[in-house]
């Protein structure tokens, strides 16, 4: 039913025919961007490159008046705004009217709640005045962006949970979301569900004193009739600890959560929403956010730090879209967007699902080694990296991913250019045992394989000739290199396999090349050889040039493993020149990665 206090020019709509959300960011870049309606967009990238920030200028820019001037800032990311809208004039009224009410005061009609942010009908005509002149919604002002947009940073949103004073008579429109959750049991039903799967806590609207509020717990006495309260009744509901009391997480969570559940505004922006929550807890957020923006239709716009919350929202049924921000090393600010077709995509490769390559948002450098082992040492090598003023970026900004061999680097590789996350490649040289293996991964960072092959054939020519067969003075060889400083331990069968391993070894050509990196090339393969490492170090695969990892310490007396890593590293291998080098080609990679 039309609410009587709506002008007559601007009634007879109907709320369900309004929607407004944000079509298009563009950025200064040049990029421009187009969120999902109806879905998230996950704003993504390391520290200081401008997630906050950009949410903050969409906000203000929406905000602005028509006429205002956009005040100038140090670091202006965002150039324009444009919002979609459908319905008219009178079908906004109408919504407004169901979703923060209407009254009129002094003559005039205002939608929202006294002494709150509301908007008047002056502003509703002035927005559509502009939109049919101009056929462009690029700003809401200032009081309609504050009734149909909201921004939600971790210091604000706590508003939401906040008691409200009762309403003055029972036909009063809703002042809140308090008033929302009083007016409609199966919306307050949903707050509890949510609550319960999460926190395993009940919540309780209590409605018997002057404010409305949420408690944590579930009263154990039946609720008698409105008009016949119960003293006892009553002392069991304010027995119950108000949700303002509780721990930052709950809060934090029932409080973003409340606006989406009730559509307050169907554009919301939210800076942090994994603020104050285990990882657990942040997953749950994410996938519950999503659902709520695909079932409620409301737009959300998020910047996040978090793994877990964007691996939530990834498995919920919304369209999830991602922008990630970076900057280059001169402070310039880059950004790509991954539509939600792209996501999808994505989100169905295991290399991207189960693994940590997902943190690579989160990072501005990812290195791709071949295992765990090499990720810790590479890692350690950094953090130890002297002087600390040549390294670019804090060690911090750089995620190491292990691949788990050599052939599937190449995917990850891919997967992670398509995301936009500068990565370097770091496999033992012996990648080069296999030309279909070496040429994917070129390939995988979207260069031509051709202006590396010849180099390549020249180099690898002497380790392409027959397996020969191994000799007694191999054998003798193989046991001294092995066994050498172990001659009171047992002889296993673990103990047999390395000696057989090292015997075919020195039966294939190649091992030679793991074994002595790039000093096993000689004449006009070394020649080649240095130019097709400088090649590939340019495209960001940076090859390990003494061999394989354990090469950067091979008198450790362990051969291999983690007993390799543990005395390594307690040896102070991670700092030596030739890891100091093999850093610094790896980080070179920040220049030319995508």
């Amino acid at each position: 039913m039309q609410n009587v206090n709506i002008p007559k020019d601007l009634s007879g709509g109907t709320a369900d025919h309004f929607s407004l959300s944000i079509d298009s960011i563009t950025l200064e870049n040049g990029l421009t961007v187009h969120p999902p309606s109806n879905g998230v967009t996950v704003v993504v990238g390391g520290n200081n490159v401008g997630k906050s920030t950009l949410l903050k200028q969409v906000a203000n820019l929406a905000a602005r008046d028509h006429g205002a001037a956009i005040e100038p800032t140090r670091w202006q990311l965002v150039k324009e705004v444009k919002f979609g809208t459908t319905g008219s004039a009178a079908d906004l009224c109408s919504w407004l009217a169901d979703h923060v009410g209407v009254h009129v005061e002094h003559g005039a009609t205002w939608f929202g709640s006294r002494g709150q942010q509301r908007a008047s009908e002056h502003d509703i005509r002035n927005l559509y005045f502009n939109f049919e002149n101009t056929g462009v919604m690029d700003r809401l002002s200032s009081s309609l962006a504050g009734v149909l947009t909201l921004y939600a940073d971790p210091w604000q949103r706590g508003v939401a949970i906040q008691p409200l004073q009762l309403r003055d008579f029972t036909g009063d429109s809703p002042q809140g979301i308090m008033h929302r959750l009083e007016d409609s049991l199966e919306t307050l039903n949903e707050v509890r569900r949510i609550c319960r799967e999460v926190f395993r806590l009940d919540l309780t609207l209590d409605t018997l004193a002057r404010m409305v509020q949420l408690r944590v717990g579930k009263v154990k006495i039946d609720a008698p009739p409105a008009d016949a309260i119960t003293p006892e009744y009553r002392e069991a509901v304010a027995a119950l600890a108000p949700l303002t009391e509780q721990g930052d997480g709950i809060k934090n969570f029932i409080a973003l959560i409340l606006p989406l559940v009730t559509a307050e505004q169907p554009v919301v922006l939210i800076d942090e929403p994994e603020a104050f929550l285990h990882p657990p807890q942040a997953s749950a957020l994410g996938r519950i956010l999503g659902q709520l923006a695909k079932d409620k239709g409301v737009q959300v716009i998020l910047a996040t730090h978090d793994k877990n919350l964007l691996m939530g929202l990834l498995e919920s049924e919304a369209e999830v879209s991602v922008l990630r921000l970076d900057r280059d090393l001169n402070g310039a600010s880059r950004a790509h967007q991954l539509a939600v077709g792209d996501v999808k995509d994505l989100w169905g490769d295991p290399l991207l699902r189960y693994t940590n390559a997902l943190d690579s948002l989160f990072h501005r450098l990812t290195i791709v080694a071949e295992a765990d082992q090499d990720c810790r040492f590479y890692s350690a090598a950094l953090s130890e990296y002297e002087p600390q003023a040549d390294v670019p970026i804090p060690p911090s900004d750089v995620l190491f991913v292990p691949s788990y061999g050599k052939a599937a680097m190449h995917k990850l590789i891919k997967v992670l250019q398509a995301i936009h996350v500068p990565v370097v490649a770091v496999p033992d040289i012996d990648i080069l045992n296999d030309p279909s293996n070496i040429s994917r991964l070129v390939t995988s960072f979207q260069k031509d394989w051709k202006p590396l092959e010849r180099n390549y054939r020249v180099a690898t020519q002497p380790f392409r000739q027959p397996q020969r067969v191994a000799t007694l003075g191999d054998v003798v060889s193989a046991v001294t290199s092995i066994f050498a400083g172990r001659e009171g331990e047992a002889f296993t069968g673990q103990a047999r396999k390395d000696v057989l391993a090292q015997l075919r070894a020195q039966e294939n050509p190649w091992a030679e090349l793991k074994r002595y990196g790039e000093s096993a090339f000689s004449g006009e393969a070394a020649v080649a050889a240095r130019d097709l490492l400088a090649q590939l170090d340019e495209i960001g695969i940076v090859l390990v040039r003494v061999g394989e990892l354990e090469r950067f310490a091979p008198a450790l007396g362990v051969a291999k493993g983690a007993g390799w890593l543990n005395e390594a590293l307690r040896a102070g291998a991670h700092k030596t020149d030739l890891v100091r080098q093999h850093i610094k080609r790896c980080l070179a990679g920040l220049s030319t990665a995508a």
